[in-house]
């Protein structure tokens, strides 16, 4: 498990406005490795990690208003109860889960998770790491 940057990103709930987003990024030749956009009523939050954080803050900021979150990132074994691990582990740490977005691949899934203490998360990584066993994903 490691942490990575998520990029927060208002955007105004119109055609075309995350194909601007994305085109900015494109252009700068930042790759979106993850992308959850949720919709609100005037706008929608689009959260990204990227593979260069500092260029995509850079390439965004004169057209969005950017914000930065660490998240929680790691990659666990695709089966049932893996979403629920987490839930349960966060839980009994008393975390709230603020944001956690997954996609699979095959037999492994790539999870992020934001949560409302990162600095306690982080003091709980090699906890996890022995509660969640065989479901972590091998690096």
């Amino acid at each position: 498990m490691g942490t990575a940057i998520q990029l927060n990103v208002p955007l105004p709930n119109a055609p075309g406005n995350l194909a601007a987003l994305s085109d900015l990024l494109r252009t700068a030749e930042v790759n979106i490795n993850a992308i959850s956009l949720s919709e609100g009523k005037v706008s929608s939050m689009a959260h990204l990690i990227v593979d260069d954080p500092e260029t995509a803050k850079m390439t965004l900021q004169p057209q969005y208003k950017v914000t930065v979150t660490p998240v929680l990132s790691f990659r666990m074994k695709n089966k049932p109860g893996a979403i629920a691990l987490i839930a349960r582990a966060c839980a009994a740490a008393k975390l709230t889960i603020r944001t956690i977005y997954a996609t699979a691949y095959g037999k492994e899934a790539a999870v992020y998770v934001a949560v409302d203490d990162i600095v306690k998360a982080q003091e709980l990584l090699k906890t996890w790491q022995k509660s969640f066993g065989n479901i972590l994903a091998r690096k």
